[in-house]
């Protein structure tokens, strides 16, 4: 039964088509995971770091932040 459920014979030719799509998707997922991976290293510029993300909103408008937070 072990090997049956294995090779997708269990559910006849329906279970070796979902088996083979299973194998085929798992298969994939080191290879394309590898090319977006490269993808990133290629267009990625080298020698600069990102700006960090700062709540403007916080910062230039403290008083109106506080009055929204208050119930």
């Amino acid at each position: 039964m072990n090997y049956d459920i294995h090779v997708g014979a269990v559910l006849g030719i329906t279970g070796k088509i979902l088996a083979f799509f299973a194998s085929l998707i798992s298969a994939s997922l080191p290879i394309t995971g590898f090319l977006i991976w490269w993808g990133k290293q290629k267009f990625s510029k080298k020698g600069t770091t990102p700006k960090p993300k700062v709540a403007t909103k916080a910062i230039l408008a403290p008083k109106k932040l506080e009055e929204e937070m208050s119930y």
